[in-house]
């Protein structure tokens, strides 16, 4: 089995018809699998070669996310054009600061591969090894929803303890121009930046594999990754519960329940 690498499901519509937090109305509904009607990018075929091409995933910013099937490791390339959003949402798509990031944090933790990168008139891409791995929004998993916490709590530990904060050259993104209304850091490390559920990779045997979908990686308060975590996995569209205690327990920390207050309302907010 290999990840569906870059299928971030954070601020995407259920499957019930229950919001995400952070969607806005014009894109609530547009992330999700692709129907068989897709159209693939014409650049995206060039680049397969004679490789198979499937879509697997359009992110809530018009981006697409395909596999390449072929005789050996399978890889991915993600596409994005424009937001049309802004900067700040440019700059969480943004395809040439993820490989930055893949590659910086490739030294230490698991993480896919960069193939290649590319920015054409229209669009920027991506291209990854794929990792042998499945989502943990993965349908394998809607039964195992314990196992799926904990294994999200050890992946962030083990990014949170691997990734060295001070060698790192990047900042944490995604609070944005709300940066200034965030609390004090209590513990400035590595980030993931998006840390939802489909971002976690888990082996066959339910234990964490690695991590996808890094363009917002860079040091923050651990809060800002703990926080958004333990949100992705209480909403409906992934496992619609409050799991926070075994989360919180199988990374090893009590809850700071006033920072992770604070940091949902921003993150609702962005």
């Amino acid at each position: 089995m290999t990840n569906d690498d870059g299928a971030s499901q954070c601020g995407a519509a259920s499957t019930d018809g229950t919001d995400g937090p952070g969607a806005s109305a014009a894109t609530r509904t547009s992330a999700g699998v692709p129907g068989d009607d897709v159209d693939i990018p014409a650049r995206l075929v060039e680049l397969a070669g004679d490789d198979a091409l499937e879509a697997v995933w359009r992110n809530e910013m018009g981006g697409l996310t395909v596999r390449i099937r072929g005789r050996g490791a399978h890889r991915y390339i993600k596409w994005q054009p424009p937001t049309g959003l802004g900067a700040e949402r440019d700059r969480d798509v943004d395809l040439v600061a993820e490989a930055e990031r893949l590659r910086w944090a490739g030294d230490f933790i698991r993480v896919p591969r960069v193939v290649d990168v590319g920015v054409e008139r229209d669009a920027s891409w991506l291209m990854t090894e794929a990792i042998d791995a499945r989502s943990a929004f993965d349908p394998r998993w809607r039964d195992s929803p314990e196992l799926v916490v904990r294994a999200m709590a050890r992946g962030l530990r083990r990014m949170h303890d691997a990734l060295p904060v001070d060698a790192c050259p990047y900042r944490g993104t995604w609070l944005g121009s709300k940066a200034t209304l965030a609390p004090e850091p209590e513990r400035l490390v590595v980030c993931h930046g998006d840390p939802c559920v489909p971002n976690t990779l888990l082996d066959d045997s339910g234990e964490f594999a690695g991590h996808v979908d890094l363009a917002r990686l860079g040091a923050a308060d651990r809060w800002a990754d703990l926080s958004i975590a333990t949100y992705s996995i209480s909403w409906n569209v992934n496992f619609g519960r409050d799991y926070d205690e075994l989360f919180f327990r199988t990374y090893g920390i009590e809850p700071d329940r006033e920072r992770i207050r604070a940091y949902r309302r921003l993150w609702d907010a962005a």
